[in-house]
């Protein structure tokens, strides 16, 4: 017996040799696809895609939308006959945008679990702050922070992960419960990583994008910008499109960062002769701003490490970034389209709008660090941009910049498994 709920109907089932033989046909079939290792291709504008759970895992508007560019490039593949009307690309909704993650920095603190919260205690101060554990999405822990026994086990039995930070802001480790299954997804990066070929098509559309991105924010907030350090860019965006090697490449994203970064001092509105930029240098950062980006970048990393993770990467072997001992490639490739957009902005937003201080930074004998206050500004700022919504400018909807991360590591997974001919690298408007 079958019970409708909307009609409120019952309806009797015969189960006859007939069905019988259906129910085993079908589960036969199903057996046969997971042993080829394909995955079907995603439903066409199907109903049973609207608020389903795996949509924001499966993708498949977007899919088919990407598809359907493909073809349009290829004068081959057959087109959609005219006057038909476009498919519409449902928004994405993802299962729980609401999640946030908890930040815990400065020395003497520790996350304790009570019931169904965290609480993070001070040894000086006692109780200082806490959270629902259901709306957490990770765990920052940054310099001494700790957390109890009782709620790292928490954590990990819910599949929130738990990074750890230096002091600088260095990401040095992540723990995580048992929730990468997808082993599928990691044999076929491993195989492409050995590929150069593919590597290399997966690079170029990784620095192709971070150019453009980087001379469309000049075009937006430096009206002065010479023209001919924009055609630069303009021309070494294609130039990167048909590199012939990583090796060129990496000649080819230096250019366009020398380019970029002779005019990121014009766009920092700020009067102080301290916060002047006169060019990028790291390990140790030499000056306040170069010192916030280097932060900035180690958060987005971070960020873009425990995205990978959860969508099945190993977040290690990278296509553009070579293996080294403790280097996230992957997480660092993924980055690169995203750092003029996101932490580079966020560094504005801070220096322009006089939220960063000279009181904020410490000169040592080597360099420029933080603040424990100019941190909290920091992760603020990236936390404020992270949630901001945007136009996504293929899909056509409103999606956080969070959301476009998760959408970019699933957008890879698609070019890996052969749904996708091509990584779509996420370019502004």
């Amino acid at each position: 017996m079958v019970y409708y709920i909307r009609s409120q109907e019952k309806v009797p089932v015969r189960f006859d040799t007939q069905l019988l033989d259906r129910t085993l046909s079908l589960l036969a079939d199903m057996r046969r696809t997971v042993q080829r290792g394909e995955l079907p291709p995603p439903l066409q504008n199907s109903y049973r895609c609207d608020r389903c759970s795996m949509a924001g895992i499966c993708l498949p508007d977007e899919v088919n939308l990407l598809r359907e560019m493909d073809a349009e490039k290829d004068p081959n593949q057959e087109r959609k006959p005219e006057g038909e009307p476009e498919e519409r690309i449902r928004m994405l909704l993802a299962s729980r945008d609401d999640q946030v993650p908890l930040y815990v920095v400065g020395q003497g603190k520790t996350v304790r679990k009570r019931g169904e919260r965290l609480e993070v205690w001070s040894y000086e101060e006692g109780k200082i702050s806490e959270a629902r554990i259901r709306e957490i999405s990770k765990v920052c822990l940054y310099s001494s922070a700790e957390t109890t026994t009782p709620a790292m086990v928490e954590l990990m039995q819910r599949n929130v992960p738990v990074l750890h930070f230096t002091h600088g802001g260095w990401f040095q480790g992540i723990a995580l419960g048992m929730s990468h299954k997808n082993v599928q997804l990691r044999i076929q990066q491993f195989r492409w990583a050995e590929d150069e070929e593919r590597s290399l098509a997966i690079a170029r559309k990784i620095v192709s994008g971070k150019i453009k991105n980087c001379r469309t924010r000049l075009r937006k907030y430096d009206p002065d910008a010479p023209p001919s350090v924009l055609n630069s860019l303009a021309s070494l965006s294609q130039d990167a499109e048909n590199a012939s090697n990583l090796q060129s490449l990496l000649g080819i994203e230096g250019a366009a960062g020398k380019a970029y970064f002779s005019r990121f001092g014009e766009m920092l509105k700020v009067g102080e002769e301290s916060f002047s930029f006169e060019g990028r240098n790291k390990r140790p950062p030499k000056d306040p701003v170069n010192s916030t980006l280097s932060y900035l970048y180690g958060i987005l990393v971070k960020e873009l490490f425990s995205t990978l993770l959860a969508a099945g990467f190993d977040p290690y072997l990278g296509f553009y970034h070579q293996p080294r001992y403790g280097r996230p490639a992957l997480a660092l490739d993924m980055m690169e389209e995203f750092r003029p957009i996101i932490a580079d902005s966020v560094a504005f937003r801070l220096f322009n709008k006089k939220e960063l201080k000279d009181t904020d930074f410490i000169k040592t004998g080597i360099g420029i660090s933080l603040t424990a206050e100019a941190k909290r500004k920091l992760i603020s700022g990236y936390e404020q941009r992270m949630q901001t919504e945007i136009v996504h400018p293929i899909f056509g909807y409103k999606v956080s910049y969070r959301r476009v991360l998760e959408i970019q590591a699933r957008l890879l997974s698609r070019v890996l498994s052969g749904e996708l001919s091509e990584y779509p690298a996420f370019i502004i408007r």
